[in-house]
């Protein structure tokens, strides 16, 4: 599946078959998180790859709707580092959270071509998440994204209800 077929077809998946991920795979889209952009290429993601089922059980238990991160064959957990980026955007904000979910992107994005579903979960207890995996300080959990072969079709496609063009972009200026 080529990238802009993989952006058409994305939907978020929170119902999973049971079998296993190939090894190959999770290292496929794993790749594809690395390689993204990042201020300075800093990098300031790092991704913990939860495959033991009692992990995956106390992570859904840290989500407020977790039970797709319990079914799930994986639950990738997103992290950025504070101190890996100290650029912030228009003076005010960090840009670590961009930067990761411009890699969570990529992954989910690799994730459909490689005929996997995911979802981005980031409705969390961070306490609970950082007990779980034993986060140090610094370290901010931003996502937890079960990963598998999707139950069933998913969703609607993604154009269904979304804005269109004329609602979203505007040229030279800022004039809606």
């Amino acid at each position: 599946m080529d990238l802009n077929e993989a952006i058409r077809s994305y939907r978020p998946c929170r119902s999973f078959q049971s079998r296993p991920i190939p090894s190959e795979k999770v290292r496929a889209i794993l790749a594809s998180a690395r390689l993204a952009p990042s201020q300075g290429n800093l990098q300031p993601w790092r991704f913990v790859v939860v495959q033991d089922d009692e992990r995956k059980r106390l992570l859904a238990q840290a989500c407020v709707k977790g039970k797709p991160v319990a079914e799930a064959p994986i639950a990738v957990v997103a992290f950025s580092v504070e101190e890996d980026v100290p650029v912030t955007i228009g003076g005010y904000i960090s840009a670590y959270p961009l930067d990761v979910a411009v890699a969570i992107s990529h992954l989910q994005l690799s994730a459909t071509a490689e005929g996997l579903g995911t979802c981005w979960i980031v409705d969390f207890h961070e306490d609970k998440v950082r007990a779980v995996l034993g986060v140090p300080e610094g370290i901010h959990p931003l996502a937890i994204l079960p990963v598998g072969y999707p139950a069933e079709n998913g969703g609607p496609a993604p154009a269904e209800g979304r804005k269109s063009p004329d609602e979203i972009i505007a040229y030279n200026e800022f004039d809606w």
